[in-house]
């Protein structure tokens, strides 16, 4: 099988448990609070391979703050046949901006932005033949910003079903600027 294909199934078998839960569990009258934290853990395609990011997120009044970590493989083909490898590994934070919402806000649906910082790692394991050499640092600084829109389907009072697209752009990246992200995760409220 090929890495689509798994990836494939993998996305289809996540929908349809998804629908199956919301289906069989009646919508909580979950109600997000100016205060209230929350824990939530991504996984993430990147159009050639899967990423996944875990973010501390507190709610405000208008949306909600996010401070968290990721690791972001790609992969490029090179002119030689082979694949390069790059591994983006690093922090990030931002402001998510509440758009829609139900009235008992067990459904809400945001837009934001932030900043991001970390590494990008080439080749991290070796797997390039040792004639092809890349003329960069194995090893550089990353740094860039990101928009974001993030859909919350609560499933129960303290659990929800996210799911997210978003547009990191990479100032300091030697392997592409701009990588589109569709991602699929889970939101655990802490309070």
């Amino acid at each position: 099988m090929t890495n689509r294909t798994i990836i494939s199934q993998v996305c289809r078998a996540a929908l349809g448990g998804m629908l199956l839960l919301l289906a069989c569990k009646p919508a909580s009258a979950q109600r997000t609070v100016s205060g209230q934290s929350a824990l939530a853990l991504s996984a993430y395609y990147t159009g050639t391979s899967v990423g996944a990011e875990a973010f501390y997120q507190q709610y405000t009044l208008g949306g909600f703050w996010e401070s968290g970590i990721f690791s972001t493989p790609n992969l490029h083909p090179l002119s030689s046949g082979d694949r390069l490898l790059n591994l983006y590994i690093g922090a990030s934070g931002g402001y998510q901006w509440r758009l829609a919402a139900t009235r008992s806000r067990s459904v809400d649906w945001y837009a934001g932005a932030g900043a991001f910082m970390g590494v990008e790692w080439l080749d991290p394991q070796r797997d390039l033949p040792s004639h092809i050499d890349l003329g960069v640092s194995d090893i550089r600084f990353l740094y860039g910003i990101y928009a974001k829109t993030v859909l919350e389907l609560f499933v129960a009072p303290r659990f929800a079903i996210v799911l997210q697209g978003a547009v990191p752009v990479n100032f300091s990246s030697v392997t592409g600027y701009v990588h589109w992200q569709a991602g699929l995760g889970l939101k655990i409220m802490l309070n």
